[in-house]
Protein backbone atom coordinates (compact mmCIF):
# COMPACT_ATOMS: atom_id res chain seq x y z
CA UNK A 1 0.00 0.00 0.00
CA UNK A 2 1.39 3.27 -1.37
CA UNK A 3 -1.11 5.87 0.07
CA UNK A 4 -0.92 9.58 -1.03
CA UNK A 5 -0.60 12.58 1.15
CA UNK A 6 -3.49 13.82 3.26
CA UNK A 7 -5.21 16.78 2.35
CA UNK A 8 -3.91 19.71 4.75
CA UNK A 9 -6.82 21.82 4.75
CA UNK A 10 -9.11 19.34 6.88
CA UNK A 11 -8.49 19.22 10.54
CA UNK A 12 -8.96 15.88 12.59
CA UNK A 13 -11.39 15.32 14.91
CA UNK A 14 -10.28 12.99 17.65
CA UNK A 15 -13.31 10.26 18.98
CA UNK A 16 -11.53 8.38 21.03
CA UNK A 17 -8.95 6.03 21.93
CA UNK A 18 -7.85 3.26 24.21
CA UNK A 19 -5.43 0.46 25.49
CA UNK A 20 -6.21 -2.89 25.28
CA UNK A 21 -4.22 -5.74 25.67
CA UNK A 22 -3.32 -8.11 22.97
CA UNK A 23 -5.41 -11.17 23.50
CA UNK A 24 -8.49 -12.20 21.31
CA UNK A 25 -10.96 -10.55 24.13
CA UNK A 26 -9.97 -7.61 22.93
CA UNK A 27 -12.13 -7.53 19.39
CA UNK A 28 -14.86 -7.57 21.56
CA UNK A 29 -13.80 -4.34 23.61
CA UNK A 30 -13.07 -2.67 20.69
CA UNK A 31 -16.53 -2.91 19.40
CA UNK A 32 -17.73 -2.04 22.56
CA UNK A 33 -15.46 1.28 22.36
CA UNK A 34 -16.56 2.03 18.41
CA UNK A 35 -20.31 2.01 19.69
CA UNK A 36 -19.52 4.50 22.62
CA UNK A 37 -17.28 7.07 20.59
CA UNK A 38 -19.43 7.00 17.47
CA UNK A 39 -22.91 5.23 18.65
CA UNK A 40 -24.99 2.56 16.79
CA UNK A 41 -27.08 5.68 14.67
CA UNK A 42 -23.89 6.79 12.63
CA UNK A 43 -23.90 5.29 9.10
CA UNK A 44 -20.66 3.82 8.94
CA UNK A 45 -21.12 2.45 12.38
CA UNK A 46 -21.57 -1.49 11.49
CA UNK A 47 -18.32 -1.24 8.92
CA UNK A 48 -15.92 0.94 11.38
CA UNK A 49 -17.00 -1.81 14.55
CA UNK A 50 -15.83 -4.74 12.11
CA UNK A 51 -13.02 -2.83 10.90
CA UNK A 52 -11.86 -2.38 14.55
CA UNK A 53 -12.62 -5.46 15.51
CA UNK A 54 -10.32 -7.13 12.58
CA UNK A 55 -7.51 -4.22 13.21
CA UNK A 56 -7.38 -5.68 17.03
CA UNK A 57 -7.91 -8.86 16.61
CA UNK A 58 -5.13 -9.32 13.98
CA UNK A 59 -2.90 -7.19 16.73
CA UNK A 60 -3.90 -9.81 19.51
CA UNK A 61 -2.95 -12.66 16.73
CA UNK A 62 0.35 -11.81 14.83
CA UNK A 63 1.72 -8.64 17.72
CA UNK A 64 0.40 -10.25 20.60
CA UNK A 65 2.52 -13.67 20.33
CA UNK A 66 4.59 -14.30 23.82
CA UNK A 67 3.67 -10.42 24.98
CA UNK A 68 1.25 -11.82 27.93
CA UNK A 69 1.48 -8.26 29.22
CA UNK A 70 1.44 -6.35 25.69
CA UNK A 71 -0.72 -3.33 24.87
CA UNK A 72 -2.28 -2.19 21.38
CA UNK A 73 -3.56 1.41 20.99
CA UNK A 74 -7.17 1.56 19.48
CA UNK A 75 -7.97 5.54 18.00
CA UNK A 76 -10.26 6.55 16.17
CA UNK A 77 -10.54 9.93 14.53
CA UNK A 78 -12.83 12.06 12.12
CA UNK A 79 -11.17 13.95 9.16
CA UNK A 80 -14.06 15.67 6.85
CA UNK A 81 -16.47 12.76 6.24
CA UNK A 82 -13.89 9.99 6.57
CA UNK A 83 -13.01 8.45 9.84
CA UNK A 84 -9.86 6.75 10.71
CA UNK A 85 -9.18 3.50 12.51
CA UNK A 86 -5.76 3.25 13.58
CA UNK A 87 -4.26 -0.01 15.71
CA UNK A 88 -0.72 0.91 17.01
CA UNK A 89 1.35 -2.44 18.14
CA UNK A 90 4.33 -3.43 19.74
CA UNK A 91 5.03 -5.15 16.49
CA UNK A 92 6.23 -8.66 15.78
CA UNK A 93 9.14 -10.42 13.89
CA UNK A 94 8.43 -11.80 10.50
CA UNK A 95 4.83 -10.37 10.90
CA UNK A 96 4.64 -7.76 8.25
CA UNK A 97 0.43 -7.24 7.57
CA UNK A 98 -0.64 -8.66 4.53
CA UNK A 99 -3.65 -9.25 2.83
CA UNK A 100 -3.97 -13.01 1.93
CA UNK A 101 -5.57 -13.30 -1.33
CA UNK A 102 -6.73 -17.39 -1.14
CA UNK A 103 -7.82 -18.63 2.10
CA UNK A 104 -9.60 -21.79 2.12
CA UNK A 105 -13.20 -21.90 3.42
CA UNK A 106 -12.61 -24.47 6.20
CA UNK A 107 -9.83 -22.16 7.95
CA UNK A 108 -11.39 -19.84 10.69
CA UNK A 109 -8.56 -17.66 10.31
CA UNK A 110 -6.61 -15.23 7.33
CA UNK A 111 -9.39 -12.81 6.39
CA UNK A 112 -9.28 -10.30 8.84
CA UNK A 113 -7.28 -7.62 6.24
CA UNK A 114 -9.23 -8.62 3.22
CA UNK A 115 -11.98 -7.72 5.33
CA UNK A 116 -10.78 -4.27 6.19
CA UNK A 117 -9.40 -4.15 2.84
CA UNK A 118 -12.66 -4.19 1.29
CA UNK A 119 -14.52 -2.04 4.24
CA UNK A 120 -12.10 0.45 3.27
CA UNK A 121 -12.16 0.54 -0.65
CA UNK A 122 -8.75 -0.05 -0.12
CA UNK A 123 -7.49 2.92 1.79
CA UNK A 124 -5.63 1.24 4.69
CA UNK A 125 -1.77 0.43 5.74
CA UNK A 126 1.17 0.27 7.94
CA UNK A 127 3.66 2.79 9.33
CA UNK A 128 6.45 1.28 11.24
CA UNK A 129 7.93 3.31 14.37
CA UNK A 130 11.44 2.50 14.03
CA UNK A 131 11.84 -0.17 16.92
CA UNK A 132 8.90 0.85 18.41
CA UNK A 133 6.14 -1.16 16.82
CA UNK A 134 3.70 -0.14 14.24
CA UNK A 135 0.41 1.08 13.11
CA UNK A 136 -2.60 -0.75 11.23
CA UNK A 137 -4.93 1.92 9.66
CA UNK A 138 -7.77 2.44 7.59
CA UNK A 139 -9.89 5.18 6.01
CA UNK A 140 -13.90 4.32 6.01
CA UNK A 141 -17.18 6.16 5.21
CA UNK A 142 -16.14 7.48 1.63
CA UNK A 143 -16.84 5.88 -1.83
CA UNK A 144 -14.01 3.31 -2.95
CA UNK A 145 -11.44 5.62 -5.03
CA UNK A 146 -7.40 6.00 -4.77
CA UNK A 147 -5.16 5.56 -0.83
CA UNK A 148 -5.31 8.11 0.71
CA UNK A 149 -4.35 8.61 4.48
CA UNK A 150 -6.00 11.30 6.39
CA UNK A 151 -4.51 9.75 9.46
CA UNK A 152 -1.23 10.24 11.08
Amino acid sequence: MNPAAAPRDLESEFLGETYLKLDLESASRARSRIREWLGADHPHYEDVRLAASELVANAALHAGRGRPDGLALLTLTRTGGLLCVEVTDPGGEGSEPRVREAVPDDRERGRGLVIVRELSGGRWGVRHHAGAGRTVWCVLGARPGPPVRPCG
